[in-house]
């Protein structure tokens, strides 16, 4: 019996201009980068201009006349960016400065430019071009720079954890496992390397993913235990590669895309089993179904535009239309614009009746685990939530909390100046004594 996916009728669909998000003003995207991130409230887009600006607008605010205001706390180019994924108003930025950062702002958004950061993360020697937060544990996050090191922080005191430095080459992606235990990262020298970033002694694996010499990105299949790369063939074709992480030593399928140039920035939902590959510089954004056995992949169809992206992000699924059946919504980046681009599955009844089959848990936004239990070892899975209207809790979004603590540095300079304020208490005593 033929597959039959329930998506295979899925289609990209387009709002009016007045929908669009508009007067962002010219967006740097330089490099390799998305250069765009959203979570289920804001999103945010880097820009040409002084420093390293971010801009951050509603989700719920599209059109024209909205005022643009930004994070600018660098001193050059933001590389990469991503919200805190427990906390919306809370954003992680990493610079062409050598540096990254950790800024809050108000929870309603931005009403002015933010000009410093809470927390500066410092130690890369050259430009950091990659940032991922921990999926699952509270203020933890992973930076990737040209130095050939990944770093890990725990961004409540900004102090790194670890480093790695088994790498020979320069990351083009990194990307946690669903529960948080391991990273994995490709790298310029067309490596996939996977290791603990809590012990970075050794390499769990590590083998050859990419033909060509072109950037590649990864994606996890955590339902199959596989793991997959875009990248390109020696002859610069575009293709995509699945490995089973019980055998890594061949692909158990490889897909020549096509002749594009264009990098392929793969997301893969967990929930729904489909991977979208959006053609950073092209108009084509893929969409397949994850099936398994000796087919692996089935390919459902293709979105295609006019107008290409430069960089996009993918809205999390909590804040998903359930009600036009609404199974994935990619912010494509343009030149003048952000276009929302939302991915339906057409049913008659889905406005009135919740469409269960389509819409399985996902993820919440709230942290599994601590900063200080991963570190002491924790790997746990997301705190899964319903995607039912009718069956969602009250919102507790503030469950997660970031407190900024002192450094090793400033706990040491403390001390120093209480010792000498205990000093000059004891010289005052002994003056009146005398």
């Amino acid at each position: 019996m033929p597959f039959q996916s329930k998506y295979r009728h899925i289609f990209g669909d387009v709002p009016k201009v007045e929908f669009q998000y508009t007067e962002i003003g010219k967006p740097y995207t330089g490099g390799d980068g998305a250069f765009t991130c959203a979570n289920d409230k804001f999103f945010g887009v880097s820009k040409v201009g002084g420093g390293g600006p971010v801009i951050v607008r509603n989700l719920d605010k599209p059109g024209r006349g909205i005022k643009s205001f930004s994070v600018n706390v660098h001193k050059n180019n933001a590389l990469d960016f991503q919200f805190h994924p427990f906390i919306n108003n809370l954003i992680g930025i990493s610079s062409q400065d050598a540096s990254a950062s950790i800024t809050q702002f108000p929870k309603d958004g931005l009403t002015e430019d933010v000009k410093k950061a809470d927390v500066y993360l410092k130690g890369h020697q050259k430009k950091v071009h990659l940032l991922k937060f921990h999926p699952t544990a509270n203020n933890i996050v992973a930076t990737g720079s040209w130095d050939r090191t990944v770093k890990l922080w725990n961004v409540e005191n900004g102090e790194t954890v670890s480093t790695y430095e088994k790498s020979n080459s320069v990351a083009f992606s990194i990307d946690w496992n669903r529960d948080g235990s391991l990273l994995a990262m490709t790298t310029k020298k067309c490596q996939m390397r996977l290791f603990d970033p809590r012990d970075t002694t050794k390499d769990v694996a590590q083998w050859e993913c990419m033909e060509g010499k072109k950037a590649s990105k990864l994606f996890w299949v955590p339902d199959f235990n596989w793991i997959g790369s875009t990248g390109f063939t020696k002859q610069a074709k575009r293709m995509v590669r699945l490995w089973d992480l019980k055998n890594t030593k061949e692909p158990i399928y490889q897909w020549v895309v096509d002749q594009q140039s264009s990098i392929l920035m793969p997301y893969y939902d967990v929930d729904t089993r489909v991977l979208y590959l959006a053609g950073k510089g092209d108009s084509s954004i893929f969409f397949n179904e994850m099936v398994g056995g000796n087919r692996v992949l089935y390919q459902l169809g293709i979105y295609r535009d006019v107008t290409p992206q430069k960089g996009g992000a993918w809205v999390p699924k909590r804040a998903l239309d359930t009600r036009k059946c609404e199974v994935a919504r990619f912010l494509k980046l343009t030149d003048k614009s952000v276009i929302p681009v939302s991915f339906v599955v057409p049913r008659k009844t889905g406005a009135d009746i919740h469409q269960a089959d389509i819409y399985p848990d996902t993820a919440s936004a709230l942290p599994s685990c601590s900063a200080d239990e991963y570190l002491n070892g924790a790997n746990m899975e997301p705190i899964m939530m319903k995607m039912d209207p009718a069956e969602r809790k009250e919102d507790d979004s503030d469950a997660a909390q970031f407190v900024k603590k002192m450094t090793y540095g400033e706990l040491v300079k403390e001390n120093e100046d209480l010792k000498k304020k205990i000093q000059e208490l004891e010289n005052q005593i002994n003056d009146q004594t005398l």
